[in-house]
């Protein structure tokens, strides 16, 4: 009876040992099958580390960024658009984790994730396309407005999610990569900043603040706070870069005043203003076709005085992520809805990913009374004819890094255009006042997407 005994817990060890086995033989290589699949030693996909396999990419107009030849892989003839789209196609080692080489691997190899085979059309060679949303001669234009600076620029239809522009900078030509990626030159090239940097934010942040001023402070339509261009808070020191006097609200946001939004933070105090952080994307990633953004970051549960003055100004230890930032800004031109953005024209199997997924994140009143204060600041303080014709609603930041460095300068808003419902952000490193550097990139690029 007990060597029965033992004969049965053997027999069930042993079968439980089966079972886990099944169990990492399924995950290992039915779920996970994909990545073996497109592993660099698979010799149907890489030959020597270098891709070799996939089909053709173009961009929304029919343009080809990229196919496959008998000579490996050849990108568009233009160099400013190869350059420009480096980030969006990817390069031959597949450097660029957003792009549509490793992104979208699966749809250019034509791998079948449910049958685990490759889809080959005519002879041995895939012919697969993906098609992007993207505009590469609007790509181009924002390319050579960023004019070697780094950075990133994008614009969306905020209505249908469709990315029109996405340009990281520095980048290089794919189709001619430089033998030596000098560190200084070429820092961080294989990041795409738009997808997946994230960035302090500076006065950007304001219409965060702005917007749970407006839902949750009911005298905020009158109030008026007094700016003497300093202010002390526990004998730490709040400054702005003038004394504006006593400023409502919309006048605080024209002229990005610093003080106002101190007293407002305050008012709002930390769980509110948290509260609504969260709401609009901070602290959370966006995914675009199957690509995740890098969060943006926004925690004041510890902060209280000058710490939680700072943040509702954009400072503290805020960050924000371009892409979302520019969703954001959907948002507001959306009557509140944020629509996820999407790069793929052709979306196939991943066509319940991003594009159309919307999320009212604002009530569509607090939209309306940010979009008309952000249209009153081009009125007001950006000037009408830097954008003519654009009917442009915009803030600008200009974010403090320490260090002794120059701020990063942001631009960031709509145009209030039924014909052209079009989103964006700008962001440079270390580019000085946002109002002046990055709006002028934002204006060229903008300008260039309308006419």
């Amino acid at each position: 009876m007990r060597l029965l005994s033992i004969r049965t817990a053997v027999l069930v060890v042993l079968t439980i040992l089966f079972l886990l086995g099944v169990g990492v033989f399924f995950v290992r290589y039915v779920q996970q099958g994909h990545l073996w699949a497109h592993h660099p030693t698979n010799r149907h996909y890489f030959t020597g580390g270098k891709i070799k396999t996939l089909g053709t990419v173009y961009d929304r107009a029919g343009r080809v960024l990229l196919q496959m030849t008998e000579d490996g892989l050849k990108y568009n003839e233009n160099k400013t658009i190869r350059t420009a789209l480096m980030h969006a196609v990817g390069d031959e080692d597949g450097n660029v984790a957003t792009s549509a080489l490793v992104a979208f691997r699966e749809r250019l190899t034509g791998w079948n994730r449910i049958s685990g085979a490759y889809r080959f059309g005519s002879g041995q060679r895939n012919e697969q396309e993906l098609i992007l949303t993207l505009d590469a001669d609007l790509c181009a234009k924002a390319y050579q407005e960023l004019n070697g600076r780094k950075g990133a620029v994008g614009v969306y239809n905020y209505r249908t999610g469709e990315i029109l522009c996405m340009v990281s900078s520095p980048s290089f030509d794919p189709q001619a990569p430089p033998a030596d990626l000098d560190p200084e030159k070429y820092e961080g090239v294989f990041l795409n900043r738009f997808f997946s940097a994230a960035y302090t934010p500076g006065s950007i942040f304001k219409l965060v603040t702005a917007a749970a001023a407006l839902e949750q402070l009911e005298e905020i339509a009158t109030a008026e706070y007094l700016c003497q261009g300093r202010m002390e808070i526990g004998g730490e020191k709040v400054t702005c870069m003038t004394a504006h006097g006593k400023v409502t609200l919309k006048e605080a946001l024209a002229y990005s005043c610093n003080i106002a939004f101190a007293h407002i933070a305050l008012e709002l105090g930390a769980e509110r203003l948290q509260e609504y952080a969260n709401q609009v994307g901070f602290n959370a990633a966006l995914v675009v076709d199957d690509i995740k953004t890098a969060q943006g970051k926004f925690d004041v549960t510890k902060a209280g005085g000058a710490d939680l003055a700072w943040a509702g100004i954009g400072q503290y230890t805020n960050t924000a992520n371009p892409l979302n930032f520019m969703a954001f800004m959907g948002a507001i031109a959306n009557k509140g809805v944020r629509v996820t953005p999407t790069i793929l024209k052709n979306k196939g199997p991943l066509s319940i990913l991003g594009g159309r997924e919307k999320k009212q994140i604002l009530a569509p009143e607090t939209a309306a009374e940010l979009a008309a204060m952000m249209r009153n600041n081009t009125l007001t303080s950006y000037g009408e004819e830097n954008f003519k014709g654009l009917e442009l609603a915009a803030k600008s930041g200009t974010a403090e890094v320490g260090g002794g460095k120059r701020p990063h300068a942001w631009f960031a808003g709509f145009l209030a255009r039924e014909d052209y419902p079009l989103a964006f952000v700008v962001i440079i490193e270390n580019g000085g006042v946002g109002s002046r550097t990055a709006a002028k990139v934002a204006a060229n690029v903008l300008q260039y997407a309308v006419n």
